[in-house]
């Protein structure tokens, strides 16, 4: 039967049984048979704001060759909140992670995290599709793997962090890698952070109130009329660029059992972008507090170690150093404040302690970071 190719769909109710033995074939061969599947929506659409389901797919790759169980997650457009549908139109949110999950189906991609010793920093794709106003990513499902989401509201633990950020680490030298090879990543896509902006003011005005009656509301005050400023900090401090996830904490990511294996998901805010955002995102939006007070060095140590090692395995060589990189961490911290600062209204009293909000105020005055912020013109 002549292969046919896959196309995007609207919705979960336009899932097929020829569409997903489409999609499996674009994955593991025009030999592979589907000899039955169902779809699961979840039972609650808290936590996702695209529509998604869940494909139980059974088939054989062959004849006569035994029947396989395979679990995949799908993601489509979201079909309801025309303020979401806008907002993923202007920052073309869609367009970011068709894009990025299509270089992470490539062989190029795979080879450069195998040869890394890394195996699956993100889900396996099995197809993703962008067409008009549809959207179809379709993933291995994760939760059939055995991994877990873990966000308490506490923080992540060091153990996470340093898991997390030895994934990304290798996901970052291959961006570097393809970058060098070709001239350009394909995950190259311009993104306006400025519609973001009110976000940020909000986010500010509720550590306002944490902080009442103390000197440090001065200091959050002062921040208010720059809150249009903190995501153009990178533009002004330029290091490595990379694709990098752009929105990476904790909800984003999925843990094995014993924390020794990260898989990040969710890549949306994909770009090509200074690695370290990365970092000063996962670390003040998600770490226990003790991660960036304590621990600091040893966490950086283990990106670094994990980065470096990465691009030698693949040949692959660059003309800086770790303490330029920690210099550039220093320099790079209101980025990550930044989207704790959009996200917050979000994430108290759900994601986030009152607790750990303020640890991270503190943490960055006393580091002098918003200081140094507020007197650059």
């Amino acid at each position: 039967m002549e292969y046919s190719p896959v196309t995007p769909l609207s919705s979960p109710a336009e899932v097929t049984q020829a569409w997903v033995e489409q999609v499996l074939r674009h994955k593991l061969g025009s030999s592979l048979k589907l000899n039955s599947w169902s779809v699961k929506l979840p039972e609650t659409k808290n936590g996702y704001l695209s529509e998604v389901c869940f494909i139980q797919a059974y088939f054989s790759t062959k004849e006569e060759a035994p029947e396989e169980k395979l679990s995949l997650f799908a993601k489509f457009m979201p079909e309801s909140e025309k303020a979401l549908q806008d907002f993923m139109k202007t920052c073309r949110l869609a367009e970011r992670e068709v894009e990025f999950y299509k270089h992470a189906f490539s062989r190029e991609f795979r080879d450069f995290c195998e040869t890394s010793g890394m195996h699956h920093p993100v889900p396996k794709v099995y197809w993703a599709g962008l067409e008009d106003s549809k959207m179809t990513i379709v993933l291995q499902d994760l939760c059939s793997d055995g991994l877990r989401l873990s966000a308490p509201m506490e923080g992540n633990s060091l153990k996470q962090i340093k898991c997390v950020l030895a994934t990304v680490a290798v996901i970052h030298g291959s961006g570097i890698a393809t970058i060098q090879k070709q001239g350009k990543h394909p995950g190259d896509i311009p993104l306006d952070m400025s519609h973001l902006s009110h976000y940020v003011t909000k986010g500010i005005n509720a550590q306002i109130n944490l902080f009442e009656g103390t000197p440090t509301v001065d200091i959050l005050r002062a921040l208010l009329p720059k809150a249009s400023e903190l995501f153009s900090v990178p533009e002004k401090h330029p290091f490595l660029k990379s694709i990098i996830h752009g929105d990476l904490w904790a909800a984003n990511v999925m843990f094995s059992q014993d924390d020794q294996h990260a898989c990040i998901f969710d890549w949306q805010f994909a770009c090509v972008g200074n690695i370290v955002c990365d970092i000063t995102t996962l670390l003040l939006m998600s770490a226990e507090m003790s991660c960036y007070t304590e621990h600091l060095t040893e966490i950086l140590e283990c990106y670094w170690k994990c980065f470096e090692q990465s691009l030698q395995r693949n040949g692959v060589s660059i003309d800086v150093s770790f303490q330029d990189f920690v210099c550039n961490v220093e320099l790079i911290w209101m980025y990550g404040y930044s989207f704790l600062c959009a996200s917050l209204p979000g994430l108290l009293e759900t994601h986030i302690t009152e607790d750990r909000v303020r640890a991270v105020v503190h943490f960055l005055e006393e580091r002098g970071v918003f200081k140094k912020f507020l007197s650059q013109r």
